[in-house]
């Protein structure tokens, strides 16, 4: 049987002490119990060696009570809004009425600079029968359909033209996107203006984009027909009831004075290719709808 090295008692399960060597029982196994004269040497010799700054030990989860954090946060410079940027050169509405002031200032150089050759009814040679078609270059010179529609006949016509296609052409190209807005305007002004041409005398010109703002108002007529609108600028009502009224204003003139000074016949050509358009849009975004639920309710049935 095991003793103890200490007191002699019989130990069944006996402790040997890691400094000395000795064989204890469990009243004698720590050091200080046994007066272990190894342990006193250890530890004196650990106390008389200078502990090193970085002697104590933490443990991993034992943090210092202040604690210095460098936090640098991304730098997000926001670009001022730009009008110019933001709105006219992402607009193709905005970039045409820009195109249109850059034509009305040719024309006014133009008419300076060639006096009387700028436009000789009848003289096909003359400066605006390259831009504005006829009944009579119609077929020579297909390209004045749509030129035509940035040439206007003063400063006063295409302060008006310019002013209704500011106020609905951004509205519009909103809702239908760029590409189809480019398919509408330069669509409905190429066919009011064949259609004026097709009514008018020999050597009359067709200028202006009437036509092509119409079309524009026809079909946002048709996708916001209740949007408000202020007519000459202070009589409130829905944008379904200024396109009416001036389509059948244009109906009437074009019966009473068909071959007039106004293009009464490109209004209206105008306007109801709007209208057109703006029922197959609507059409085409409600069967895409349709095909969605379709698509969803498809599984269960």
């Amino acid at each position: 049987m095991t003793t103890c090295d200490v007191c002699g008692k019989e130990v069944h399960l006996p402790f040997k002490c890691k400094y000395c060597g000795k064989i204890l029982c469990p009243e004698h196994r720590l050091p200080e119990n046994h007066s272990c004269e190894q342990f006193k040497k250890t530890y004196s010799s650990r106390r008389q060696t200078p502990p090193p700054d970085d002697s104590k030990r933490r443990l991993s989860w034992d943090f210092p009570s202040e604690v210095h954090y460098e936090v640098r946060m991304p730098v997000f410079r926001a670009e001022k809004p730009s009008f110019w940027k933001n709105f006219v050169l992402r607009r193709a509405s905005m970039l045409i009425l820009i195109l249109i002031f850059i034509v009305f200032i040719i024309q006014l150089i133009a008419e300076a600079a060639l006096g009387p050759a700028y436009f000789i009814p009848g003289n096909h040679t003359t400066f605006l029968y390259y831009l504005a078609p006829s009944p009579s270059t119609l077929l020579t010179r297909p390209w004045t359909v749509l030129t035509s529609i940035f040439v206007h006949g003063g400063f006063l016509h295409m302060l008006v033209n310019t002013m209704v296609l500011f106020f609905f052409g951004p509205a519009l190209e909103l809702r239908i996107g760029r590409k189809k807005f480019l398919y509408l305007f330069f669509g409905a002004g190429a066919l009011a203006a064949i259609s004026q041409v097709l009514i008018m005398q020999l050597d009359t010109v067709v200028v202006g984009a009437s036509g092509a703002i119409l079309g524009v108002l026809g079909t946002l007529t048709v996708l916001a027909p209740r949007l408000p609108v202020l007519l000459f600028f202070f009589i409130p009502m829905p944008l379904w009831m200024v396109t009416l009224g001036f389509g059948a204003l244009s109906a009437i003139l074009v019966i009473l004075a068909p071959g007039g000074s106004i293009a009464n016949m490109a209004h209206l050509t105008g306007i109801l290719v709007g209208l057109g358009y703006g029922y197959k849009l609507r059409e085409d975004e409600r069967k895409y709808h349709r095909q969605l639920v379709r698509q969803f309710f498809a599984p269960w049935f």
